[in-house]
């Protein structure tokens, strides 16, 4: 059964966030690095579920390209007459064009089968753990990821 609330606006998927993968892992090793090294907060307040979540259990509640999409009544940026627009092809760019390369591809075969894919891609493949878009080793058992 696949997560809808994984799927963002922008392409992303966030089973693969590193901030989603901290807090529904409970890192807390990680969680008070990043509090203390990138966002200058305490780790409890790194709370995320989804960006299609809870609205006060999202990390970026003020995320422009979220707030872009409810604005023009459309749930992702391939839908958008301006696709793709300047924004999302920096932030695409920011995150090694996967972003948009996800967009198109979620157009061209659907959100259950997309986030089917999303779901067995962002896993070890030695001990199928899900790993996260920044990582080059599984956190649970050190081998190296192919991503």
């Amino acid at each position: 059964m696949t997560d809808a609330t994984l799927a963002g606006a922008c392409g992303l998927y966030c089973g693969a966030c590193g901030i989603y993968r901290m807090y529904m892992d409970q890192d807390t090793e990680r969680l008070e690095r990043a509090a203390r090294e990138f966002f200058h907060c305490q780790a409890e307040q790194i709370r995320c579920e989804g960006c299609r979540g809870p609205s006060d259990d999202l990390w970026s509640p003020q995320c422009q390209i979220r707030a872009c999409t409810r604005e023009r009544d459309i749930t992702f940026c391939y839908q958008c007459a301006d696709f793709p627009c300047q924004e999302l092809v920096t932030f695409s760019a920011a995150r090694r064009d996967i972003p948009l390369a996800n967009l198109r591809r979620l157009a061209e075969v659907g959100l259950d089968a997309w986030l089917a894919e999303q779901e067995a891609h962002w896993r070890c493949p030695a001990c199928r753990k899900p790993v996260d878009i920044y990582s080059e080793t599984c956190r649970a058992c050190g081998a190296p990821l192919p991503h």
